[in-house]
């Protein structure tokens, strides 16, 4: 039983590394999740608020790698346009789209708060080691994002 779960972890684990190297709004998504999580240290949240900043942070990544899956189940390599497979994959991407648009409106009620934001400027503006750092994030983030890019131009 515990070999037939370990198997099954590995599975999820390949699944979930496929996305990140073949699906750009996989890496987004990840980037995204360590700046919210990042950003969610300068609030004084409770459980219960973070529960939902951790339940969304890994929810649209999840939808994202869900409508990876069907994309590629439904995906024909011919020429000709199969309607319904096409459905299904605006059907699966409007999903992931409504629940981010969700997560977004969310993180405006959690996050909007001006003497927050006054806060973490001020952090950064006599930090700048830690600005620095910021900006090296952005940069690492910016390309971890167009991987793919450099790839394509390679083969």
């Amino acid at each position: 039983m515990i070999k037939r779960f370990l198997k099954s972890a590995g599975y999820a684990i390949d699944g979930f590394l496929l996305g990140v190297r073949e699906e750009r709004n996989v890496r987004i998504d990840l980037v995204a999740m360590i700046a919210i999580v990042r950003l969610a240290f300068f609030y004084d949240f409770d459980r219960t608020q973070w529960a939902v900043v951790i339940l969304l942070v890994f929810l649209i990544p999840s939808l994202e790698l869900l409508n990876t899956a069907v994309e590629r189940a439904v995906h024909k390599p011919d020429t000709d346009h199969y309607m319904p497979a096409g459905q299904a994959k605006d059907a699966a991407a409007g999903g992931v789209f409504l629940m981010a648009l969700g997560a977004v409106v969310v993180g405006f009620v959690l996050f909007w708060d001006t003497a927050v934001f006054s806060r973490i400027l001020d952090y950064y503006m006599s930090r700048p080691l830690n600005a620095a750092a910021v900006a090296l994030f952005a940069v690492g983030a910016y390309l971890f994002i167009i991987k793919d890019n450099f790839e394509k131009k390679r083969k």
